[in-house]
């Protein structure tokens, strides 16, 4: 096909998404638009039939291959959370909105171009083997990461549950180099760890219920209220919502937690696409039989996310939390993804950035993040000696009973025995 008949080709038909130029392209009223669509077209084609017909590698000069090398990059140029989805990535994505694959439980990511652990999952293999936040995967079963691309790495170490796979990790706050044995399970891990009140050696004998969300799912708000009720029976008059190092997750469950707190109806967020406020959605909290009375404290930091951030910044817009910790990591765009059209067999997807999240008051969360009411930092050796203690691979038995140095939980606890003492004079002088 020479570049004149591939050209046509591309303007003639549904060459991306369905509908997805539908919208945007109108021959009749914006000539300029369709003479720079037709331009972009030719270029294209041009480009590709050049390719075809002169690189040295024919193997690589093949149109599918071509294309969805291009496809790759037209979108990576867009945001970090844009990506065109080849058949084998597509299908990934599917079987994870299915929630059945065998893999590490991990949460990876690039930084400064290397393959980056972000957050293990509590409960998961690499949880158990003591990996850590800001560890590089250098080798995945001896084989370099470096010219991998993140969905690569994913899918490599993604697998049959009960496979073993080998890591070679650099730990930067240790600076050393290390090797990790894992086995690959299904990952069915809980979303809401750690529930009961914190030792009355920590609150000065006030009851302060605790509890960790450390991702959103779709069993989130069943096991929240099951956490209520067991704080409830214990006698808590207070609680901590820690969502320190959650990545996210579902919406959906997200504003299942607001709905906790707040009159079924109320707006807990809102997505803002191309055409504003007029084309927003919103999420509203729905009827619930649970409800938290009690003063109420979140804690936050650089490494809350997504769905973690939109149940900070809901709290704190609705004045039912206090946000204490630091600002959060500013993930607030919306993905969708959407099949491409025409005769292409397997199938692929386009993974598009079409909105952002905003707060009840309307703020904007992507690239800026959740600040906190009240500002509490921990030190990289704190934030580590914490994640040992919560770590079976890495919880040393002499050190299982040391208290950890945790400013921002401490600072938490002080307003919350605030509040109680507050409440208690004023009941007492009426």
């Amino acid at each position: 096909m020479r570049a004149g008949r591939l050209a046509a080709a591309l303007l003639a038909g549904p060459w991306l998404c369905a509908g997805l130029f539908s919208q945007q392209t109108n021959p009749a009223s914006d000539s300029r638009e369709e003479e720079a669509r037709n331009r972009s077209a030719i270029l294209f084609a041009n480009v590709v039939e050049l390719i075809r017909e002169e690189y040295l590698d024919p193997e690589k000069a093949d149109y599918d291959k071509m294309t969805h090398a291009a496809l790759r990059g037209l979108l990576s140029s867009l945001d970090p959370h844009s990506q065109f989805l080849d058949a084998e990535n597509y299908a990934m994505i599917r079987t994870e909105t299915e929630g059945q694959f065998g893999g590490l439980g991990i949460s990876v990511g690039m930084a400064d171009n290397l393959l980056t652990v972000n957050v293990p999952l509590q409960g998961g293999p690499a949880f158990r083997a003591g990996l850590l936040p800001g560890d590089r995967i250098l080798k995945i079963d001896g084989q370099g990461t470096q010219k991998l691309t993140l969905p690569e790495a994913i899918r490599k170490m993604r697998g049959r549950p009960g496979a073993p796979i080998k890591l070679t990790l650099y730990r930067p706050s240790e600076e050393r180099t290390l090797e990790v044995s894992l086995v690959r399970e299904m990952i069915q891990v809980p979303t809401l760890v750690d529930v009961g009140l914190l030792p009355e050696s920590r609150t000065g004998g006030e009851k302060i219920g605790y509890l960790r969300i450390i991702q959103f799912g779709e069993k989130t708000a069943a096991e929240f209220d099951q956490a209520l009720e067991r704080l409830t029976r214990e006698g808590a008059g207070a609680l901590v919502i820690d969502l320190r190092d959650n990545p996210g997750g579902l919406v959906d469950a997200a504003v299942e937690v607001v709905g906790r707190f707040v009159a079924p109806g109320t707006l807990a967020v809102s997505t803002e696409g191309r055409s504003g406020p007029a084309g927003s959605t919103k999420y509203l909290t729905r009827e619930t039989s649970q409800r938290v009375r009690w003063p109420t404290v979140v804690l936050v930091n650089g490494n809350s996310a997504s769905a973690a951030e939109i149940v900070a910044g809901a709290l704190q817009d609705l004045g039912k939390a206090l946000i204490i910790g630091e600002t959060t990591f500013g993930k607030g765009s919306v993905q969708t993804v959407q099949p491409l059209a025409g005769s292409v067999t397997p199938a692929v997807a386009v993974r598009l950035t079409t909105a952002h999240y905003t707060t009840p008051s309307r703020r904007k969360i992507h690239g800026v993040g959740i600040e906190p009411d009240i500002v509490a930092r921990m030190t990289p050796a704190e934030e580590r000696t914490l994640y040992q203690s919560r770590t079976p691979g890495l919880r040393k038995a002499a050190e299982a009973d040391s208290e950890v140095v945790d400013e921002p939980l401490d600072r938490a606890v002080d307003v919350l025995r605030g509040w109680k003492v507050v409440a208690r004079r004023t009941a007492a002088a009426r």
